[in-house]
């Protein structure tokens, strides 16, 4: 889970995504020390940017139906002006890359809230309860 919070407020959005999406991610975060011997996608994709000329302005989550949170990447460089749909996770570990930006739509954060309030939970409850999880309560005990 990937929790976005802002800045300069009280608002939080909890992203939920997969294992093999988190994985890039994680190493990014990690910074040098697990660096990867080959460049992963998202390396790659910097380089081919910084080699157009072209930078991440910034990412946004721009809505969420049926659970599914989507995201716009925008870049720029000196000939014109991309938005590209990006899953959410593509997008802001592209603007961590470039140090952008990443903003969530006010809709968004209306809509998660609404969403938790259904479940019978507030914000501040479920966020409490992600923060409690750990990686052992994910992995299969029995396995092994």
């Amino acid at each position: 889970v990937i929790v976005l919070k802002e800045k300069n407020g009280t608002r939080t959005v909890p992203i939920w995504i997969r294992m093999n999406e988190m994985f890039p991610l994680a190493l990014s975060m990690a910074g040098e020390k697990y660096r990867p011997q080959r460049p992963l996608a998202h390396d790659l994709i910097k380089t081919i940017v910084h080699n157009l000329h072209a930078q991440v302005r910034q990412a946004v989550i721009v809505d969420i139906k049926d659970h599914i949170y989507t995201a716009r990447l925008h870049l720029s460089s000196p000939q014109t002006q991309l938005t590209l749909d990006a899953r959410p996770s593509d997008a802001i570990l592209l603007a961590l890359k470039f140090e952008a930006p990443i903003f969530v739509e006010d809709q968004v954060a209306q809509k998660q809230t609404q969403l938790a309030e259904i479940a019978g939970q507030t914000p501040e409850s479920l966020l409490n309860r992600l923060q409690a999880f750990r990686p052992e309560d994910f992995i299969d005990s029995s396995i092994g």
